[in-house]
Formats: structure tokens, sequence, C-alpha cells
């Protein structure tokens, strides 16, 4: 039975290394995608996945776009012919949902052996290759999505709305904005059993980790020692910073500690 979309995001939370995977991801989109949702082989590359696509399992306006649904990308024009796909694993806080910007996506092939988090329009600025649609249906198999309804076509229904956790811990966490101390989150899943945190802390560990490493003394350099020596995320020293022009790299791992933030307050 495929996996549900719930299990196809917990999967990348646990494979993001080629041991973890169990193979080199690199070249590899498809393979990932399909693995991810337990989905069989069926086609040799991404392109020949996406033209074997029925029209109707197509999604082509972003605001449509769904967690877990794969998302195509490629240029016509260019030497590659395999085409990219790629899994959605959100969006980000405060976005256009009708932009690609706004859109998370789990990919491999940015960086050697591993599996990273990038915005949808990634493929187009870097690689030159545009969306070409989102769908729900991957190799003849047919998935689910948050607000997915099985009746033969899957219907999109109202999702329901995640829920603020008020569990003491969260709220301490929650208190400690705008400088958020992780380590409360730390002692959630030490003393407090809370396991389901566990990824949500790797997730803000991970979008500091992807900051640059600033030769000079900068608030991106700040920021990243407050975190090492205090567990702290000083966010203004990361707003500070996108607002005097590190609009790209420094800005997107900004946009994507929000997003992990916003995920502990709520469940």
């Amino acid at each position: 039975m495929v996996d549900t979309w719930q299990e196809d995001l917990h999967w990348y939370e646990t494979h993001q290394t080629a041991a973890q995977i169990g193979f080199d991801p690199d070249g590899m989109c498809l393979k990932i995608c399909r693995t991810s949702r337990g989905i069989p082989s069926r086609f040799g590359t991404a392109k020949e996945a996406q033209d074997a696509t029925p029209q109707e399992f197509r999604v082509h306006k972003v605001a449509n776009l769904r967690r877990g649904m794969k998302l195509f990308f490629d240029d016509p024009n260019d030497s590659n012919t395999a085409g990219h796909i790629v899994t959605m694993v959100g969006r980000v806080r405060g976005g256009d949902h009708d932009s690609l910007d706004d859109v998370l996506v789990e990919t491999n092939s940015v960086l050697e052996n591993q599996l990273v988090v990038v915005r949808a329009s990634y493929f187009k600025l870097h690689w030159g290759d545009g969306f070409q649609f989102g769908t729900f249906w991957l190799n003849g198999v047919e998935f689910d999505y948050p607000g997915w309804k099985h009746d033969n076509r899957g219907t999109d229904v109202e999702p329901p709305k995640p829920k603020a956790d008020h569990a003491p811990r969260i709220e301490n966490f929650r208190n400690s904005g705008n400088e958020w101390d992780v380590k409360i989150l730390d002692r959630a899943v030490r003393d407090g059993g809370r396991r389901d945190v566990k990824p949500k802390i790797k997730a803000i560990e991970e979008a500091v980790s992807g900051l640059p490493d600033d030769l000079k003394d900068t608030r991106v350099t700040k920021f990243k020692e407050r975190f090492e020596k205090d567990r702290v995320l000083q966010m203004s020293l990361l707003n500070e910073a996108v607002q005097d022009g590190r609009k790209t790299r420094v800005k997107e791992q900004r946009d994507l500690l929000r997003a992990a933030i916003k995920s502990v307050l709520r469940h």
C-alpha cells in the first residue's frame, strides 16, 4: 500500500544523507520521490514520468500545490533530457501562495550526497528548469495530500487548520521569542517525552547550519555564535541582515527558521 503524505514527509525527516537513504541520491530524483512514498519503479527518468502523468492529476496553479505532492521541473531546450522531480514539504511563513518562492521542496543534486530543502524557484534560477506542474500521481499510482479525499479522483477539500500547542514547555518556548530558546525544546524531548518535537529541533539546527560562514564579524556570524553558545535564536540579527541586503541564502535560511519555529508552536 502506498504511504500517506504524513509518512512521506517523515521519510524525508529521517533520510537526508546517502547512508540514511541507502543509495547515492545524486541524479536519482525519481527514485527518491517514489521511494519516499513506497511507489514501485516504472519509468526511467523524471521526464518520462512527467509526460505519462494524466492531465486530471496535474496541478498547474502554484496556490493549489500541497505538501506531499510531487513537482516536475524541466527545460525542454537544454541538454538534460531527464528532467527533475521533487517533493513539496511546506510553504514559507507569510509568503505569496501564488509564487514558487513560497513553496519549499526536498531535492537532491544541490549538495553532494544529500538531500536539502530549497524554494521551488531555485531550479529556474540556478538550473534554468521551469516549473511544469505538481501531481498526486506517480508511476501509475494515485496518492494523497492534505485535504485529499479518495473518491476515485482525489477531490481537494478544506484541510483541518493546525491547532496551537499549549503544552507548558511549548508555551515557555513561545514566550521566549524573539530570542527563541531552543534549550526549552531540548528539555521537552529529554524530560517531557515530546518525541514529536525532535524532528522540529533538527529542522531548526539544519536551517542554522545552512547559514553562510562569514569571514567578518557580521550579524550572521553573531547569530550563529549565539546559537552555538546558548542555543538561542536571536532572529533580530537575521532580520537586520536581510534588511541590509542579504537577500539570497541568508533570507532563505531565515525563512526556513521561521517555518521551523512555527511548526513547533502548532500541532
